[in-house]
């Protein structure tokens, strides 16, 4: 048998701003209600990666890779259909998120939990 696991939205989406260079300053996304935030639901739908970092107060500043120069980041693919789901650090049921792009755009953001 497989092991699956359900998440299931744990407050609101934000819009999070992304820009070339340094990108927009982070956001700090917080879950509603009693839920212990441990997954974040990432969407990018423009036609350009993105490149994300989260952090539990501030978030570092997102950097997109280039070649001989890895970075500590998720980067997100183009044209996305369905969000991304990854873990998260959180303190507080928050945690804090930055972006960057070779082009200026918005990525959506959404707390989630597992529901197993």
């Amino acid at each position: 048998m497989a092991n699956t696991s359900a998440f299931r939205p744990a407050g609101p989406s934000y819009a999070l701003t992304v820009g070339t260079g340094t990108g927009a300053s982070p956001l700090t996304v917080t879950a509603a209600g009693n839920d212990q935030v441990n997954f974040v639901g990432l969407l990018n739908t423009n036609s350009f990666p993105v490149a994300v970092t989260i952090g539990q107060t501030a978030a570092p500043t997102a950097v997109l890779p280039t070649a001989g120069s890895p970075t500590n980041t998720i980067i997100l693919g183009v044209t996305m259909s369905a969000p991304m789901v990854v873990p998260v650090p959180v303190l507080n049921n928050s945690f804090s998120i930055a972006g960057v792009s070779g082009t200026s755009g918005t990525i959506y953001v959404t707390p989630m939990v597992d529901q197993n």
